[in-house]
């Protein structure tokens, strides 16, 4: 995972957190692991619940850090409910199978591509981001 990070960073790419765990336990999870430094922030659910369905976490994400091109956009995710909150919220989602979802769960989802490890998902976003670029 990190070799993937240090190529995202080093192409370019800004990297932002949406997870739907509490934000200061992602933040935790991230730092324990030494990969904070990859992402340019991490956002998550609070605590009080006020902010907990993954596509208000991602618009959260977005919003906090200014993005308004959503074309330019690629959420990562093993569970259906994080292709389903990048549908809600317009932005191109890439389901991994390296996590707890299946293929057939990140498919009825709508991912718009599926990436089988983690090598595969720098080629599955360069893909994407071709895609964007030749409409």
């Amino acid at each position: 995972m990190e070799a993937l990070l240090q190529r995202l960073t080093a192409s370019g790419k800004k990297l932002i957190v949406a997870s739907s765990k509490p934000e200061i336990f992602a933040r935790k999870i991230l730092e324990h692991f030494q990969l904070e430094q990859y992402f340019n922030d991490i956002c998550g659910a609070t605590l009080d619940g006020s902010r907990s369905a993954k596509a208000d976490v991602i618009q959260y994400a977005l919003d906090k850090n200014g993005i308004r091109d959503y074309a330019q956009v690629i959420m990562v995710g093993d569970r259906r409910h994080d292709i389903e909150g990048a549908k809600q919220v317009g932005i191109r989602s890439v389901g991994v199978l390296y996590g707890f979802g299946d293929r057939e769960e990140l498919m009825t989802a709508g991912a718009d591509l599926i990436a089988e490890t983690v090598a595969e998902v720098y080629e599955v976003i360069t893909q994407l981001t071709r895609i964007n670029i030749d409409k």
